[in-house]
């Protein structure tokens, strides 16, 4: 069963829920359906207003950065570093 695509909340009930794990995968879950919109939107406006395209692998990079930066800051102790995150993040987590 699909969402319905004028309901955003639906979107990420579906995309964190999908899982069916603990709390730690569904709040990973919901930073990265969070960045991805993030990312989607701010490439809209480039494209839109600065008349820039990016390719999608760079867009994925971004939400994979976006990612790591947001886990560095808020983990004192996330020792991992890019390449790392880049290759597997759920077993950085502690959670794959």
């Amino acid at each position: 069963m699909g969402v319905d695509s004028n309901n955003l909340s639906d979107h990420l009930q579906q995309f964190t829920y999908l899982t069916g794990v603990g709390k730690a995968k569904r709040s990973f879950m919901q930073l990265i359906w969070l960045l991805c919109t993030w990312v989607v939107w701010s490439e809209r406006i480039n494209r839109l207003f600065n008349n820039v395209v990016t390719d999608v692998p760079k867009l994925l990079d971004k939400v994979k950065l976006l990612s790591l930066k947001w886990l560095t800051a808020k983990k004192a102790m996330f020792v991992y570093g890019t390449q790392m995150w880049w290759s597997n993040p759920m077993v950085c987590l502690g959670i794959g």
